[in-house]
């Protein structure tokens, strides 16, 4: 017998629209300059507007001026005293404000090829030389066995490498600047870096490296001194030479060309006289219009099916142009929020003073979804007078001290940060110990928690922070 059932259940569509505007929202400014300088190339109805004289003003930055022009003023700037603790205003496009540079990569792998070109070698013995610098990792270590290697380059260039040949080839650009490269790992590196100190500290150090690298890579020092009968004078001196060495080839700096990494704030927060003040930083995005009269021209001289495709780049463009207005409009009621809740952080750039939030918080005041709220904030970031600052960061759990106010996790971490940093090297602290410590000072924190906590900061574990 055929028996019929009906459930119920909640499920939540979201349509390709939304999905769009959400992922509009990501964009951080830099990141949508390049995207309308995308459209304003893939769309011939789009043309960047004209700037007018007044929207140029090189004191924007000012304070006074900032303040003079904020007129963005409702319920949630004034505090309890009914006084204004903010004010928000646009910087106008054309305002120049330095893009703040956060790292920037240099290339070593065209200096160590073009060496290749000054060797007395053979075609064959370059080409090998080649191969090998193009397979060392970014510190320029070569993690591949020879034999590996022979068979790899064998196929590559439709010819007979013999594992000798790889090797030789190891050994010649072992000595090449920076020397070392090419070494298998960082044991084999220090080695190579001691091979012709033939003191009886550098015998010592090499005996260490190649028998008990891990040992002391993780700080075992007791058992180094015990199975090698040092004394701890004598381990003291072997670890100062090896900590004079270099850590890998390359100073950490990678083989490849890497593009300059640059982050444009999103938002610029400056304390004024008796306010914050927070401007959003658009004066390196484009001001884009539909060009009408080209739109109509087209419509006019072209067939019906041109007409569809034209009405399509139109509908385009007028999309573009509200999300990016929307966009700006999300953002000011977003900052405006968070300067709201975290006044007191913003006012001192004092970490201790970072109050508990979380999404829910700013979405709950500003009405919105909590994704919105969370793209909003993910990869954009703000000026202010004590530094850059990711806004994703200021968003954080709340821990009960025992005097029952509650603290930002934040302020916790910070103060394990502080207790790992005075505490005596020698004999470093544990994450229990840490715990009891946090404790005394009216955190009540589990273990597990300041270890996670630590990891965050990326702070080691005890064992691995101890020195002699």
């Amino acid at each position: 017998m055929l028996n019929l059932t009906q459930n119920t259940k909640q499920q939540l569509k979201i349509s390709s629209k939304q999905i769009q505007w959400l992922n509009f929202l990501q964009y951080s400014t830099l990141e949508l300059h390049t995207k309308i300088e995308e459209v304003l190339t893939e769309n011939p109805l789009l043309e960047l507007e004209e700037k007018t004289n007044n929207e140029f003003d090189d004191d924007v930055l000012n304070s006074s001026s900032l303040s003079e022009n904020s007129n963005f003023k409702d319920w949630d700037e004034i505090d309890e005293e009914g006084s204004s603790n903010y004010s928000f205003t646009e910087i106008n496009a054309g305002t120049s404000f330095e893009t703040l540079q956060l790292r920037q990569d240099t290339s070593l792998l065209d200096e160590v090829l073009e060496q290749i070109h000054h060797l007395s070698i053979s075609h064959k013995q370059a080409e090998i030389c080649r191969y090998i610098i193009h397979s060392l990792d970014e510190h320029g270590f070569l993690p591949y066995e020879p034999e590996d290697l022979a068979d790899d380059i064998s196929f590559a260039h439709n010819t007979f490498v013999e594992e000798s040949e790889v090797n030789d080839a190891i050994l010649l650009i072992q000595q090449l600047e920076p020397q070392g490269l090419a070494s298998k790992n960082p044991a084999s590196y220090l080695f190579f870096q001691l091979k012709n100190n033939f003191s009886s500290l550098a015998e010592k150090s090499k005996v260490i490296i190649a028998r008990y690298f891990q040992e002391f890579a993780n700080k075992q020092f007791d058992k180094i001194m015990r199975e090698l009968a040092l004394s701890e004078e004598e381990l003291q001196a072997v670890l100062k030479l090896i900590l004079s060495l270099n850590v890998h080839p390359l100073h950490a700096k990678p083989l490849t060309h890497s593009l300059q990494e640059y982050v444009v704030p999103d938002y610029i927060i400056i304390q004024g006289m008796n306010q914050l003040e927070a401007s959003l930083n658009s004066s390196s995005l484009p001001k884009i219009k539909i060009n009408e009269p080209v739109a109509n021209n087209l419509k006019q001289q072209f067939s019906k099916n041109a007409s569809s495709f034209i009405q399509q780049k139109v509908t385009q463009a007028e999309w573009l142009i509200q999300a990016i207005e929307q966009r700006e409009k999300t953002m000011q009621k977003v900052i405006k929020t968070i300067l709201r809740l975290q006044k007191e952080y913003f006012q001192s750039g004092d970490i201790q003073l970072l109050k508990p939030m979380i999404l829910k918080d700013v979405a709950h005041i500003i009405d919105m979804d909590i994704a919105t709220v969370s793209r909003v904030t993910s990869g954009k970031y703000a000026q202010t007078p004590f530094g850059l600052i990711h806004l994703k960061d200021l968003f954080s759990e709340a821990t009960q001290k025992e005097d029952g106010n509650w603290v930002s996790n934040k302020s916790i971490q910070q103060v394990i940060k502080e207790i790992v940093t005075s505490e005596n090297a020698k004999v470093p602290l544990s994450d229990s110990q840490i715990t009891d410590i946090l404790k005394e000072k009216g955190f009540p924190t589990a273990r597990r928690t300041v270890a996670k906590y630590r990891e965050q900061l990326g702070i080691l574990p005890a064992q691995l922070r101890k020195i002699l």
